[in-house]
């Protein structure tokens, strides 16, 4: 299951830590993020809020904006084993 599906299931606001949680990363950089409107969050009285629906969708953009190496045509280990550099 996506990580988009998974929290897209999800019925009611995310908070902070579930989001950090979800995606690996520090509370802190989840704070900085929403901050700075890298992440969508919803600013309720002094807490941060995560709509799941708008995470989710956020989390598909992220995957499609940045392609795997494989996808773009980088792989070092088959142009070695190809006899290029």
């Amino acid at each position: 299951m996506l990580l988009a599906e998974i929290v897209e299931g999800k019925k009611e606001a995310l908070r902070v830590a579930e989001v950090a949680q979800i995606l690996d990363i520090s509370i802190k950089k989840i704070y900085r993020m929403a901050a700075k409107g890298q992440i969508p969050s919803l600013k309720i009285s002094s807490s941060i809020r995560f709509d799941p629906h708008d995470i989710a969708a956020w989390l598909r953009n992220q995957s499609s904006a940045y392609p795997t190496a494989a996808s773009v045509g980088y792989a070092p280990h088959l142009r070695r084993s190809l006899g290029r550099k």
